[in-house]
């Protein structure tokens, strides 16, 4: 199948403009209530938003947002917020096998800085973290570390999507779980702190629940394959967006396993967020123009490093922007509905 491609005018202005663990309650029974809020002032506040809470006071470093951003909450496990207001990236990795000390932590840790600075509420990644094919649990480590040191300048929140390069074991053949003794599946699953490599969280916004949904394509088993239907097929109901984050595309020649396709193109999604391509790729033509590869994060790539926002709109659309490193918009923006 021919790959998803950039509209020729987003191509150029991208090239040229840059060369210069689910909850319990989630996980089992996928209710959690709102929490109660402190009255806020109808007049600030838009219809649909009054019963949020006001915005926080922002961080001592922080300093003042260049534009009006939405305000909330967002932890590890979800939040609240006013509107949606997010950042993501993927593919941070070396060039070539074992190269550690080429680890392009300068730039990842520009990215994080940036998405900072722009007072994104979280950031999520899509996959890749290292590449380590020697198996030396020492490199992986190292590796992995170099990328959390990089998260650490940027939004306090950050989920991760395992990639393929997570599992060493993708050399040898076979996939990556706990307790196998994969040394850089240990080192992720280190540095993520929860029991499995996909999970989901939930975020309620004033325009309904957002629900993320991370699949990890290179730990897919039948554990993963019912707990992947059962979340999807609650977010149908329950949620009014689901944004799907896993590290392979859905179209093209490197899709990853067809049964992760299938399940997640057969439920309702409002974006499906990947990478592995070291590419910016988007078809608004292609599934209704919700999915996108954003695979710039810092290796070896076709185009110059960068991120992306996602914002949720007072129409309830969510817009796409892509930055480049220094949060600059480059190219493009375009909007989908919610699911």
């Amino acid at each position: 199948m021919p790959r998803a491609t950039l509209h020729r005018s987003t191509r150029v202005l991208l090239a040229a403009a840059l060369a210069c663990g689910l909850p319990a309650c989630i996980n089992e029974s996928f209710a959690a209530p709102l929490p109660a809020h402190a009255e806020s002032s109808a007049a600030a506040l838009d219809a649909g938003e009054r019963d949020f809470p006001p915005p926080p006071p922002l961080a001592p470093d922080a300093g003042p947002p260049s534009v009006v951003v939405p305000w909330g909450t967002v932890g590890r496990e979800g939040g609240t917020v006013q509107r949606l207001f997010f950042g993501l990236t993927g593919d941070t990795r070396p060039g070539r096998c074992d190269e550690t000390e080429r680890y392009p932590a300068a730039t990842i840790a520009q990215i994080a800085r940036s998405m900072k600075a722009l007072h994104v509420q979280f950031g999520l990644d899509l996959g890749d973290h290292m590449f380590v094919c020697n198996g030396s649990a020492e490199e992986a480590r190292v590796q992995m570390a170099d990328y959390m040191a990089g998260l650490a300048q940027g939004p306090s929140t950050f989920w991760m999507t395992m990639g393929n390069h997570e599992c060493g074991h993708l050399y040898r053949g076979g996939p990556c779980f706990p307790g196998d003794g994969d040394a850089n599946f240990t080192a992720y699953m280190s540095a993520l702190a929860r029991p499995r490599a996909w999970y989901a969280t939930d975020v309620h916004t004033s325009l309904g629940l957002a629900r993320f949904v991370f699949v990890a394509d290179d730990s897919w088993d039948t554990a993963q394959a019912t707990w992947l239907e059962r979340v999807l097929a609650d977010a149908d109901i329950n949620a009014r967006y689901t944004i799907v984050a896993r590290h392979h595309p859905v179209e093209g020649d490197k899709t990853g396993s067809p049964q992760i396709v299938s399940m997640i193109l057969r439920h309702k999604y409002s974006l499906v967020l990947t990478a592995h391509l070291h590419t910016y790729e988007h078809d608004a033509d292609s599934h209704n123009g919700r999915t996108v590869v954003v695979g710039v994060g810092g290796g070896p790539s076709q185009v110059p490093p960068g991120f992306a926002t996602v914002l949720q709109n007072k129409d309830a659309t969510l817009t796409f922007v892509m930055r480049d490193v220094d949060g600059n918009p480059v190219g493009e923006p375009w909007s989908v509905p919610p699911q």
